[in-house]
């Protein structure tokens, strides 16, 4: 299913896949060097939240959003080209994945840039974008996938990718209900205090194990997010990616426009 090969662009997945594991074990290892997170399952955003990890992570992240976004778009030109408008309920079902990933891929902007110890809210709804919108792409493929079986791909890949499908609304769903229930398990025990950020257990902290099953959750919806893109990569290496420049000048110092106009007056033909 994912390895990477020699034709096409099968690298981009496998690139992405190894940048965002990079990024999420730098900040891990950085914070917990520099005593900012308990090590015991951080939230990710807690990893980095601090300097000098919050400069790491914002950095690669962004990298990371960029190359998603190339991903998705080689991936839903992929099933269109595959597809050719013959099967419409597929061409809608690919069109509006992308639409969603759109909003996944603002708010993976918005986790790296605005990190939760700067603007809360902003890091917060961005998560809950990037996370949330990202699970919804991942059913709308996995259904696009199993739709193009068995005329354009195996039953295989059907079953990889619903399964990740399935895995990341579940670990979603898990990380925002136990998030949820330990911030107000501490808030019921110690009214009046600010929710911990990060939480620890060096400190009494009521909500505490319910926050480390969402912390586990999340980290498992970041690996389901690197594995569903990672599986395109044998799609990914049947397919040539041409990017081509045509000069519209044969001199650098011309206009254009003027030329075209030129080249109309003196009825030459405009291609």
């Amino acid at each position: 299913m994912c390895q990477a090969g020699v034709l096409g662009a099968g690298h981009l997945p496998v690139l992405l896949a190894i940048i965002m594991t990079f990024t999420l074990a730098l900040t891990y290892i950085v914070a917990v060097s520099n005593d900012d997170v308990d090590p015991f399952f951080p939230y990710i955003s807690a990893d980095g939240a601090k300097t000098p990890e919050s400069c790491f992570f914002g950095l690669f992240l962004n990298l990371a959003a960029i190359l998603s976004l190339i991903i998705v778009f080689l991936r839903h030109r992929l099933v269109s080209e595959l597809n050719r408008d013959a099967d419409k309920v597929l061409k809608n079902l690919n069109f509006l994945s992308v639409l969603v990933s759109m909003v996944a891929f603002v708010g993976m902007l918005g986790v790296a840039n605005f990190q939760e110890t700067a603007i809360l809210v902003v890091h917060m709804t961005s998560a809950f974008m990037c996370f949330g919108c990202a699970c919804a792409y991942f059913v709308m493929q996995a259904a696009v996938t199993i739709r193009m079986y068995p005329l354009y791909n195996g039953r295989r890949i059907c079953y990889i990718r619903a399964f990740i499908a399935f895995a990341s609304v579940v670990s979603f769903i898990t990380s925002v209900l136990f998030g949820t229930l330990a911030s107000v398990e501490f808030h019921r025990k110690c009214p009046g205090k600010a929710t911990p950020r990060p939480w620890s257990r060096k400190t009494y902290e009521p909500g505490y194990d319910l926050h480390v099953v969402s912390a586990i959750a999340e980290w498992v919806l970041a690996a389901c997010n690197a594995a569903f893109l990672l599986s395109y990569s044998r799609d990914f290496e049947k397919i040539r990616v041409d990017v081509g420049v045509q000069p519209l000048v044969t001199h650098l110092d011309e206009s254009p426009i003027l030329q075209s106009l030129q080249n109309s007056i003196s009825g030459v033909p405009i291609i």
